[in-house]
């Protein structure tokens, strides 16, 4: 079975790779556990003073694997045909504290990460590009929040940083529509500090990454801490808190009869389908 992260140390630099490329990288629940304890981890060895994030194969990172999540909420079967029994809140509460608790690690790393993106970055994977220090984009890199179209419409997880980033107009027309944008216009929304071509994007990312190892350990660490606190000022632990919540009464909606339901679309057409005729919806 293929390794779901490669970690690699290189002198002051350590690499942290998606590596479900035939998934684009989408990740499990349990893949994203793994992903924070490499990242914490890197956190510890003194080695290191810089992080750097990036998917193997076609694409960043496609989200979350939807297949895993509805097992992990409970919201499938056992394959018996016996309909399963709906999930409790406080079992809803505990899974997405968890999850809640993995962005923050990324958004509060003590060392700087930068995203190295190409290809597909949506959910998951943008929530943690739109997290981290600092990200590299290639200009055709895909963006975006289509995970919105399951039923959140905006209920999201960290709507203070998205606010900070994008504005309060924008953030809402990124949530609500979930249209795609490229790595050029990631770059004029400051969701990137830069977009370049895709040959250029492993040298690009590699020069940030030696440049900012130049700074002292203490100073790197202090640095990271002072920005933490300046976010925390403007509620950037809190709404995590708010997300968790928010994450678990948006995923256990009730969909009228006129309503696209994900669930129910996806056990007649299967998933590949259902993705498809809920993008067609949206583009209609």
């Amino acid at each position: 079975m293929t390794d779901p992260l490669i970690v690699e140390k290189e002198g002051p630099v350590a690499r942290l790779i998606l590596n479900r490329p035939e998934k684009h990288n989408a990740m499990r629940f349990a893949d994203l556990d793994v992903l924070v304890e490499a990242l914490h981890d890197a956190e510890d060895d003194d080695d290191i003073k810089v992080i750097v994030l990036k998917g193997n194969g076609p694409s960043f990172c496609a989200g979350h694997d939807y297949n895993d999540a509805i097992r992990s909420y409970g919201l499938e079967g056992d394959g018996s045909g016996t309909k399963p029994r709906r999930p409790s809140q406080r079992s809803r509460l505990m899974r997405d504290r968890k999850l809640g608790a993995n962005y923050m690690a990324f958004q509060n790393s003590l060392k700087p990460v930068i995203a190295q993106v190409h290809g597909h970055c949506t959910g998951a994977g943008l929530y943690l590009v739109e997290l981290v220090d600092l990200a590299i984009a290639s200009e055709d890199a895909c963006f975006s929040h289509a995970e919105q179209r399951l039923g959140l419409a905006g209920n999201t997880w960290h709507l203070n940083s998205q606010i900070l980033m994008y504005g309060a107009k924008k953030a809402r027309e990124l949530l609500l529509l979930g249209d795609t944008f490229d790595g050029q216009e990631a770059e004029r929304m400051g969701l990137v500090n830069r977009a370049v071509p895709l040959a250029d994007l492993e040298s690009t990312v590699e020069a940030w990454a030696q440049k900012i190892s130049k700074h002292a350990r203490d100073a790197l660490v202090t640095g990271k801490a002072m920005h933490q606190m300046a976010l925390d000022s403007l509620g950037a632990s809190q709404q995590f808190y708010r997300g968790y919540v928010g994450h678990t009464l948006g995923t256990n909606l009730r969909f009228e009869s006129d309503e696209f339901n994900f669930l129910r679309e996806r056990r007649q057409e299967g998933t590949t389908s259902t993705f498809k005729n809920r993008d067609k919806r949206f583009a209609e």
